[in-house]
């Protein structure tokens, strides 16, 4: 088959043809040449930009424009390979691209380093695992941090009571600005709960008492603290727990079981109920 002249085509020919190609076939074709990856880079800095996401679980990067997702995977054998593609098969909207290597998250790291430049991206969205060493925890906050101060949405786990380290010093180097899940928040007490200024807040297996949540509650009530919460989510150990968390100067109106609590400025006010998920008990919190 004769190669196709992108870079012959007049400029609109050439931009109409890049627009058609995936994040994925962009870094495959600016890297056949120099003259190549500037034309990617020049092209994708007038475009939309790509959302990115990133996870150290199956060492992935997903670019999402739209309602399409493309993902590339680096996986360390053939076998995790099969089985990941077998597990997102039936996806919609998606393209999944699966590589092998011996140090996935090595080289995972550095392929979207390339792409972040060719692209223009940035990483908004992370899933991180603390599971592993510290030092390589930390390697990858450190990555991530050298990037960006700030992501849009956490989706952070951790079985490992020695990670509550670096569960701190992740949360001292990067924000969240819009939704911060925990699957294993034994390792946030009540200040770090305090520094945690996203919007939208998930602790599932939480430490924090009784005391402590009405204490929260109080703070937000008096606009000591969280003054852009949107929703909290957080495990209690049972529906009757709730009687721990208010008394009668707190709540405003009682509706189906569903609290209402207004803030001391008039401007927001929080309907608070318990949930029975399939994970527990959680009381939770809409600002409205």
């Amino acid at each position: 088959m004769t190669p196709f002249p992108l870079l012959q085509l007049p400029l609109v020919a050439m931009e109409h043809v890049l627009c058609m190609m995936s994040p994925i076939e962009l870094i495959d074709v600016s890297l056949t040449s120099s003259r190549a990856k500037r034309c990617v880079k020049s092209f994708s800095k007038t475009k939309k930009k790509f959302s990115v996401s990133f996870s150290n679980y199956w060492s992935s990067v997903s670019f999402r424009r739209d309602q399409m997702i493309w993902t590339y995977i680096i996986h360390i054998d053939q076998d995790d390979a099969n089985m990941c593609a077998n597990i997102l098969k039936d996806l919609e909207n998606s393209e999944i691209i699966i590589k092998v290597s011996e140090e996935p998250l090595k080289d995972i790291m550095k392929w979207y380093d390339y792409a972040r430049e060719v692209l223009n991206c940035k990483i908004y969205c992370l899933a991180l695992e603390l599971d592993h060493p510290s030092s390589e925890n930390r390697r990858i906050i450190d990555w991530i941090a050298a990037q960006t101060k700030t992501v849009e949405w956490l989706d952070l786990s951790s079985a490992d009571e020695e990670s509550g380290d670096d569960v701190k010093y992740l949360m001292e180097r990067i924000n969240v600005s819009k939704h911060f899940n925990f699957c294993n928040a034994q390792f946030i007490d009540y200040k770090q709960l305090l520094r945690l200024k996203s919007p939208v807040i998930v602790l599932r297996d939480s430490i924090l008492t009784s005391q402590e949540i009405n204490r929260f509650l109080r703070s937000w009530m008096s606009c000591e603290t969280h003054l852009d919460l949107e929703a909290l989510q957080i495990n209690i150990l049972g529906p009757n727990a709730m009687n721990a968390f208010y008394d009668y100067h707190m709540i405003s109106q009682v509706e189906n079981e569903i609290f209402t609590m207004k803030r001391c400025d008039g401007k927001k006010q929080a309907s608070v109920t318990v949930v029975q998920f399939m994970y527990g008990w959680c009381l939770c919190l809409i600002v409205h």
